[in-house]
């Protein structure tokens, strides 16, 4: 990439100022879900906040209106900051489910390489 297709990039958006303020606001809310461990609310409203994205990334991208421009960074930014504190909020249970899935699965192959094992040790096969 030039130059001057760099620069031209940089200067475009892809997301409008009204898409910006509707996910700093949903971000917001899940941000408050996850702290309430509400995990299939949070999913719901994560679905909301990708159809704005997935909407915006299939637009062509245009330049920012000069007089949004400092808004639209300091949305931006903010949505940047509630992600890392929602992930923050996340991460020990994504942890946790999968420490359970992991052992799940262990247990699950060494039912069908076994069979079902009960307290006398002899299997159901």
């Amino acid at each position: 990439m030039s130059a001057s297709e760099n620069n031209t990039a940089s200067r475009t958006r892809i997301l409008s100022l009204e898409e910006c303020r509707a996910l700093l606001s949903l971000y917001e809310t899940m941000l408050e879900v996850a702290r309430t461990q509400d995990w299939e609310h949070l999913t719901r409203i994560e679905t909301q906040a990708a159809a704005i994205r997935n909407t915006a990334l299939a637009r062509s991208p245009v330049p920012p209106e000069a007089e949004n421009i400092e808004e639209l960074t300091q949305l931006l930014t903010r949505i940047q900051r509630l992600d890392h504190d929602i992930r923050g909020q996340t991460e020990p249970a994504r942890e946790e489910a999968r420490r359970q899935l992991a052992v799940e699965v262990k247990d699950r192959a060494v039912r069908e390489a076994y069979g079902n094992v009960d307290n006398s040790g002899f299997t159901d096969r």
